[in-house]
């Protein structure tokens, strides 16, 4: 008689088992998306055309990874408006600047982003600052990648915004 009442039961436990590589897939989303990004950024034939839609891509990545805390509330709001002014085709403006740096302090415990030293002097390279910048965005990608994958989010959060923020600083060639 106790035979009969585990048969259901094991068969939903194989149903289970089976479903866990789907549900795997789904955590690997922001994953794949963020090296999709760095593969593009990285691509010697990259244009700019289309970047409001990466940078909003990279976005909904870092929303998906988002831990629940007491900032995630005003970290999607902040995220939310820059969202809507990437879409606007307002990319390179101050207010956008400031809610991204903002939003980096949320996942950085108070602390302000700093663009990177390299790009903060005058680039003598072959190709200028915009291809060191491209190398540093690389650097940032890798970094939130092998976060993601450590299982710490806030700082693949915080490599994200960095992305994103240099992107939209201007940058003298």
């Amino acid at each position: 008689m106790n035979h009969r009442k585990l048969i259901p039961l094991i068969a939903l436990g194989v149903f289970f088992l089976s479903a866990l590589p789907f549900l795997r897939a789904s955590e690997t989303k922001p994953e794949a998306t963020i090296a999709k990004i760095r593969a593009n950024i990285l691509d010697p034939n990259f244009t700019p055309d289309g970047i409001d839609k990466v940078l909003i891509e990279a976005l909904d990545a870092s929303l998906a990874i988002l831990p629940d805390k007491d900032f995630a509330t005003e970290y999607k709001t902040k995220i939310g408006w820059v969202k809507s002014k990437f879409a606007d085709k307002f990319m390179f403006s101050e207010k956008i600047r400031q809610y991204l740096g903002l939003a980096y302090k949320l996942v950085a415990n108070g602390t302000a982003w700093q663009l990177p030293e390299e790009l903060k002097s005058p680039y003598t390279g072959e190709k200028g600052s915009l291809e060191m910048a491209k190398k540093i965005c690389g650097r940032l990608l890798d970094s939130a990648l092998a976060e993601m994958k450590a299982g710490n989010n806030e700082k693949a959060i915080g490599y994200i915004l960095g992305f994103v923020i240099i992107v939209v600083t201007p940058i003298e060639a």
